[in-house]
């Protein structure tokens, strides 16, 4: 078993203009969870920038930082996964809050298994017929939309390398992708019904409902989806559900 804390918080940040929240990031991560041994870590995408020393090298939760380029988002979350320590790995954006609902979470963490541990996340500011709510759900509710959101997932840090990590060819939808997947092998999950963890920023890739999100999420599920009826109504659902995000 992992020798290292019971869990470790990933920040994948790129370009200029996120110091200031990943500052509000790595501040609630010190006021909500500074009573834990918690590794912080904070991948930089853009090797160029020089305005995040200032915060970074002196912040109180100490960020283990690295500059790497990547291939977009979800290379570099694999890359964090790979380094971790933790025994379990929570994905967070630059400007996203920890709940104290985490905080409860890590006193009853003292071992860890391949089960995965949810907790709900709000989105208070969110986009227009986004839920501002997602709470810790693990069904086949996945054949149909994204039911559970990547800042209220822990993964055992093992078993997230083992499954290869986030699959790269879907770059706006591999989290949705990787959930498909552990949903139908049999991966478990548990959760305290009505434990939030993450107050989680707008935006994202994810949510920008195009014509590129759409046709990712048909191969997607061409790709992953095991063979029955669920998968054989997806081409007609994802156009009933685009006409109504663009409505």
């Amino acid at each position: 078993m992992n020798e290292g804390p019971p869990l470790t918080l990933a920040i994948p940040v790129h370009g200029k203009g996120a110091a200031a929240p990943l500052e509000r990031t790595l501040g609630a991560i010190h006021q909500v969870l500074g009573a834990h041994d918690v590794e912080v870590l904070v991948q930089i995408g853009d090797p160029e920038a020089q305005d995040w020393e200032a915060l970074i090298r002196n912040h109180a939760v100490s960020p283990l930082v690295e500059r790497r380029k990547d291939q977009g988002i979800y290379d570099a979350m694999n890359m964090m996964a790979r380094r971790a320590t933790g025994d379990r790995i929570l994905f967070l954006g630059a400007g996203d809050v920890p709940l104290a609902g985490l905080d409860r979470a890590l006193d009853r963490w003292h071992s860890v298994d391949d089960v995965l541990e949810l907790g709900g996340v709000r989105i208070p500011n969110a986009e227009p017929r986004v839920p501002r709510h997602y709470p810790p759900r693990w069904d086949s509710g996945l054949h149909w939309r994204n039911v559970t959101h990547h800042q209220g997932i822990a993964y055992p840090t093992r078993l997230l390398n083992t499954f290869g990590g986030f699959p790269l060819e879907y770059p706006i939808l591999a989290d949705y992708a990787l959930n498909i997947e552990m949903w139908q092998d049999g991966v478990k999950a548990r959760w305290n019904d009505g434990e939030d963890w993450v107050s989680a920023s707008p935006g994202g890739v994810s949510r920008q409902f195009n014509t590129a999100l759409y046709k990712e999420e048909q191969q997607l599920k061409h790709d992953v989806m095991r063979s029955g009826i669920s998968k054989s109504l997806q081409p007609l659902w994802i156009w009933m559900k685009a006409r109504w995000k663009k409505a």
